[in-house]
């Protein structure tokens, strides 16, 4: 490392044109970068899903089951559940942590491709899942009061959707609410029966009638040219009157049969404040930069409310402008912290220039750190910039060990001259070499991490490691350059006294020797607060999977009513829950509410639920959000029928837990009975813990379906089939698409189907008649039975075998604690023989997570010691530094019960960098020892006088690591919730350990090597021998 100070030393041009190159890069690099929330991760997971209009029993035997099967086998397959319910069916393929998803959907294309599903069902898609996933930005479009809706529809099919579509990096957009021009050609069920049709020879009657598709080719004097038959139909008046011949002969016209309609119809229903409006959700890419899309789509709407007069925006929620916030937090708490350990370092080497120079490594690293970020694919996100946010306080240590010895080195020397500059940089360059190198190392293990926490903190480790490495070139290069440069010179610098220590040296040394002749009561009363922290703290730490998220003051309200409710039910029922919302007041006695955006029938699915709304909403400055949830949810269920649910939500910023619940007990069986009992006695023990609401199992929304059974003798008398009867059910009650028509320049998407008022209840049904094969008609309750059954709304199931989950909301910031607590108590249960159970949710993502992160930190510990001794040469000097860990625990602890912050994921990476930071001062505190023993210093004389002389170094790096990350604990920015508890691990856990360390460190390196050493120095050769060390001429 030496190679690189004198080659800075000697290229000075060289180091400031590298420097430039440096800043201007960096500063590039920050314009190019992708610009997200969070990194933009995949999952392990790949998603199969198909559309089967059928029940859920149907969908399972014949659209699930096939491609289960297909599936099962597949190579590096972890877990495989999958869902039926009413025409969909959804598989899930929890992958390894080693395999890609984007591979595997490869796979599992090509594997699902040779399966035979029956006619009717769509193909089925494959996807991966991630944060990509979610719309970034939601917005609702609606016209004032001079525009009617269908000026409204016509400018966002016309202008604003395919103006959205044409959006750099858009996936895809859903729209809610906007009308469509449908034709449907409803038929009268008697008039058909009266005039012996069927409804199949309706259709195919408007099917021939409509049909355009080409003949084939002829040649006209040697020119080919293409034919096509088509129907002339170019009025709806036309299309009224279409001449259908009956099996008799007889002619009639289609009006005498159906009704032809042209209507605006919707599939889903938007309004915002009680007015008719569009629902948008946008979508983008994996690879687009969600703050250019986000900003795009503003300016599109900024153009369009001047070209078209009448349509209003109203933006409902812009994840980057969370982004924004999230970043201009964490910079302005990376930036604060800049300045604060500035002060710092100010404060202890009161020198303007000294601190000037050791804070040109923060810009340094920082720049590198952008520059890199590019080539490997790291955005910009909260984990990046919390890493180097995190990074301030730590670029600078290296730097402060190196100036502060060429400050030291300066004041001694006989002589002041580069040759000084190059001896301090290389009495320290092995210490700090080892300390950034061993600091690096802890991240190593992170890389091993699955699952959402490998994840989400790669990016973080990455960015962290990349700006310790440059901070150490930094130190070994442009610092000792610029001291050249800047203090070297220097008429201030004072001549110093080598006895002189100083009032705060003199009390540590005082402290020093009272511990190192009192070895085994010091070691206690460090041991005995080790095991007090221990014993204070963690029972009344929460333990939790990630920190709480911030909650905003938007939101969004996810209702569901019983399966039979219909669209118009639905919608009435909204308005009366938006009303009801409406009469909430704020502290001020003002509306809580800003405003309330309701989309019945939409889920964030293409598919309409109409027993489903979601409503949107903005709360005031002046309204708890966190306490409005719970009465809102109350009150609205006091207005709802019996089996309806409410699920309030505020918008946060945090990775979700994986199964979208706290705490999610699952029930394996082939006994449905069984399944049942079981989830009803989990129900009712759940329901004994206060500190659970929305318990819900996956059995309980059960629906209503018609059950139509063929009595196969009488069926067999009239020589009919099940499927024949079937078939002939499904043209009564099928709705059949016949694709857009176009009339008056107005194109419909056109549709034949059976009045509904036909079709309404049991008996009705029993009336459809049945043509048999020797041409005569009977009526369905002739053959069949008709009636309404009990069935369930989904089936679920995992590794092909059938699962009930039972689901909770846990109302507690400790809910890994509550979780613990519950699974106890279920555990005593005595369920059905057969039925066998697993914990999941939050508790099996805190056991699966904590345990591969202590598995990492005791990696970690392992990979630090191994550094230690490669860089030491022996074994016993790392193990001396090892016992500075315990230390950290102390403030750790102490830090997180002070600060009411839980044990999580985010506070174990804090320990987790506690493990590299820790060492850093044993490592610079040891390696002195190693130096001065070199000279024949004895072991008690070495620790005293490296204790000493590296006292300064060591608190003024602790020290400014500490005040650099204050910011990020007090957590006063948005966006440093996931870094907030880090911070607070290390503020404490480097504030004990650094006190303690240099006590406790000595006291065991003493009793480690004293039995191989016991020689005593003598001081007058000590001194001589230093001094000769240290002066100049001697390099001469």
């Amino acid at each position: 490392m030496i190679k690189l100070t004198e080659f800075s030393m000697k290229n000075v041009a060289a180091i400031f044109i590298l420097m430039l190159l440096l800043v201007v890069g960096g500063t590039y690099s920050t314009t190019t970068l992708k610009v997200e929330s969070f990194p933009d991760i995949t999952f392990p997971v790949v998603i199969v899903s198909t559309t089967y209009v059928a029940p859920p029993k149907d969908v399972l035997d014949e659209i699930t089951k096939p491609l289960e099967k297909a599936v099962a086998g597949l190579d590096g397959l972890k877990t495989l559940s999958s869902s039926s319910q009413d025409n969909y069916s959804q598989i899930i393929l929890e992958l390894d942590q080693d395999k890609k998803p984007e591979d595997v959907k490869k796979d599992v294309e090509s594997l699902i491709s040779n399966v035979k599903l029956p006619q009717g069902s769509e193909k089925p898609k494959v996807l991966t899942a991630g944060f990509a996933s979610e719309p970034v930005y939601y917005l609702a479009v609606y016209g004032d009061e001079s525009m009617n809706q269908a000026e409204l529809d016509n400018a966002y099919k016309d202008t604003i959707l395919p103006g959205l579509n044409g959006l750099k990096g858009v996936d895809h957009v859903d729209s809610v609410g906007n009308q469509d021009a449908v034709l449907t050609i409803k038929m009268d069920a008697p008039a058909i029966n009266n005039y012996g049709l069927t409804p199949a020879d309706v259709s195919g009657a408007i099917k021939a009638a409509l049909v355009s598709s080409p003949a084939g080719t002829v040649d006209f004097n040697g020119n080919q040219q293409m034919v096509r038959v088509k129907g002339e139909m170019d009025s709806i008046y036309n299309l009224d009157n279409l001449k259908i011949t009956t099996k008799t002969g007889d002619t009639l016209l289609l009006k005498q049969i159906a009704k032809v309609e042209a209507i605006s119809e919707s599939k889903f229903i938007a309004r915002l404040d009680d007015k008719p409006a569009i629902g948008v959700l946008l979508y983008k890419t994996k690879a687009a930069n969600a703050v250019e899309f986000a900003d795009s789509a503003d300016k599109l709407m900024t153009e369009w409310t001047q070209t078209l007069p009448g349509v209003k925006f109203h933006k409902i929620y812009n994840s980057a402008n969370d982004i924004k916030d999230s970043i201009h937090g964490m910079v302005q708490e990376g930036g604060l912290g800049a300045i604060l350990a500035s002060v710092m370092i100010l404060l202890f080497l009161r020198n303007i220039r000294m601190t000037l120079i050791v804070l040109v490594s923060i810009p340094l690293s920082i720049l590198v750190t952008l520059l890199v970020m590019g080539p490997l694919g790291i955005s910009l996100n909260i984990m990046t910039l919390g890493g180097m946010a995190i990074a301030v306080g730590r670029v600078v240590d290296d730097s402060i060990v190196v100036i502060e010895n060429i400050y030291s080195q300066l004041q001694i020397a006989q002589q002041r001259n580069e040759s000084v500059i190059r001896l301090a940089t290389k009495q320290v360059s092995s210490a700090i070499t080892s300390s950034t190198i061993t600091t690096v190392g802890v991240f190593g293990p992170i890389g091993f991490v699955s699952g959402v926490v490998g994840e989400v903190f790669r990016p973080f480790a990455i960015t962290l490691v990349v700006a310790l490495l440059s901070s150490l070139i930094v130190a070994l290069t442009v610092i000792p350059m610029l001291a050249k440069l800047m203090v070297l010179n220097s008429k201030k610098l004072t001549n110093h006294d080598e006895n002189h220590v100083g009032p705060m040296g003199e009390k540590y040394k005082k402290a020093l020797i009272w511990s190192l002749n009192n070895r085994i009561k010091t070691l206690l009363i460090a041991g005995v607060a080790l095991i007090l922290s221990i014993v204070i703290t963690v029972p009344n730490l929460a333990v939790a999977f990630m920190p709480n998220s911030e909650a905003v003051k938007q939101g969004a309200i996810d209702i569901k009513m019983p399966r039979e409710t219909s669209i118009e039910m639905m919608n009435e029922k909204s308005k009366e829950l938006e009303k009801d919302l409406k009469q909430h007041k704020d502290k001020l006695g003002n509306p809580a509410f800003k405003y309330i955006e309701t989309l019945v029938g939409y889920i964030q699915s293409s598919d309409r639920y109409a027993y489903r709304a979601m409503m949107f909403f903005e709360l005031t400055a002046d309204t708890d959000a966190t306490e409005a949830v719970k009465t809102y949810k109350e009150d609205m269920l006091k207005l709802m029928p019996p089996g309806s649910e409410v699920n309030v939500q505020l918008f946060t910023g945090g990775p979700p837990t994986s199964t979208g619940a706290d705490f999610s007990y699952s029930l394996k069986g082939d006994d449905q009975l069984y399944l049942q009992q079981a989830a009803q006695m989990v129900k009712e023990k759940l329901k004994e813990f206060p500190e659970l609401n929305d318990i819900e199992d996956s059995l309980s929304d059960s629906k209503t379906e018609v059950e139509i059974t063929v009595d196969q003798n009488k069926a067999r008398l009239y020589g009919l089939s099940s499927a024949q009867i079937l078939q002939a059910v499904n043209s009564w009650i099928a709705e059949e698409k016949l694709g857009d028509l176009k009339f008056n320049n107005v194109t419909y998407a056109t549709k034949v189907m059976l009045n509904p008022i036909y079709k309404n209840s049991v008996d009705k049904l029993g009336t459809f008649l049945v043509k048999t094969p020797t041409g005569q008609t009977i009526q369905l309750n002739e053959i069949a039975r008709i009636e309404q059954i009990d069935a369930p709304n989904s089936i679920s199931r995992e590794d092909e075998e059938q699962i009930v989950s039972v689901k909770a909301k846990i109302d507690s910031t400790d809910k890994g604690g509550v979780s613990q607590k519950i699974t106890a108590e279920l555990a005593k249960l005595e369920l059905p023989s057969g039925v066998s159970r697993e914990v999941k949710g939050v508790s099996d993502d805190i056991n699966r997570s904590f345990m591969q992160m202590f598995i990492a930190i005791f990696a970690s510990i392992f990979i630090v010691y191994i550094v230690m001794v490669i860089a030491f040469g022996n074994a016993r000097a790392p193990l001396a530094i090892l016992f500075s860990l315990p230390l950290a625990a102390i403030g750790g602890l102490l830090g997180l019960l002070i600060t009411g912050e839980s044990i999580n994921v985010t506070s174990l990476i804090g320990f987790l960098m506690l493990i590299g930071i820790v060492v850093t001062n044993a490592i610079v505190l040891v390696d002195r020892v190693q130096q001065l023993r070199e000279q024949d210093y004895s072991i008690r004389d070495a620790l005293i006088e490296a204790g000493i002389t590296r006292l300064r170094p060591i608190i003024m790096t602790a020290g400014a690591t500490i005040i650099a990350l204050l910011p990020l604990g007090l957590g006063l920015s948005k966006g440093t919730i996931i870094s907030k508890g880090l911070a607070v691990v290390v503020i404490g856990g480097l504030t004990t350990s650094t006190l303690l360390t240099l006590v406790i460190v000595p006291i065991m390196y003493e009793f480690l090597f004293k039995k191989k050493d016991r020689r005593w120095f003598n001081r007058k050769g000590k001194s001589s021998s230093i001094q000769s060390e240290q002066a100049p001429s001697a390099l001469q």
